[in-house]
């Protein structure tokens, strides 16, 4: 033996054809559990991210309308003749719609009272508000969804601890606001339910 040649004992073998074929799949296994953990926990954050944005669209449009309805004025709504209408506080079942009269921040005129509506359409809630209480032109507003993918929408109305689904009912509650307001939707195939205590004892006067 030449100085520099390096002795193998002979029990020492390298690794036979099994032995790399079970460390190959053991591999392989690692490899697929990894990779399905880690598409797991990017789906389970994904749909985290979508229920926050979600419940941050419920509270938002939530605080929108609680905010309307807690500064309404209970003042007669007028066309743009300057006749009145049916009520002060007008809900039309047909047309899913509710109108009233409200004080709004606004940077642009020195009047905060506004006409606004909610509705629903397109299967969406919607809010429209006018540029004045008693807009010239039922064409003078802008327009904001605030949910969309509404399946089905009901506006309900307490007077005298019962509820209806128009307002005004008779020349009593012509002049009145309803004592409590109730949103029942379905949004993305689930139930939500507002109950609302809107600002009846206010009155504005010009």
């Amino acid at each position: 033996m030449k100085q520099g040649d390096i002795l193998l004992n002979k029990h020492e073998k390298g690794f036979t054809l099994i032995e790399v074929l079970v460390s190959i799949v053991i591999l392989s296994i690692i490899a697929v559990v990894s990779t399905n953990f880690l598409q797991s926990s990017i789906e389970a954050r994904e749909q985290g991210a979508n229920k926050l944005q979600k419940i941050k669209e419920l509270n938002i449009a939530s605080s929108i309308v609680r905010r309307d309805m807690r500064q309404i004025l209970n003042v007669p709504i007028r066309d743009y003749f300057g006749n009145n209408l049916k009520g002060n506080f007008i809900a039309d079942q047909t047309a899913n719609s509710i109108i009233f009269t409200t004080l709004v921040n606004s940077s642009f005129s020195t009047t905060k009272v506004r006409r606004v509506e909610y509705l629903f359409k397109d299967n969406a809630f919607i809010r429209k508000q006018y540029y004045a209480d008693n807009p010239y032109s039922y064409d003078e507003f802008f327009e904001t969804v605030l949910l969309n993918n509404i399946s089905e929408i009901e506006f309900s109305y307490m007077n005298s601890a019962k509820w209806y689904l128009v307002w005004p009912m008779d020349i009593i509650t012509k002049n009145k606001i309803p004592e409590l307001v109730k949103i029942s939707f379905i949004k993305d195939g689930l139930q939500y339910e507002w109950f609302i205590n809107p600002n009846i004892d206010y009155v504005y006067k010009k």
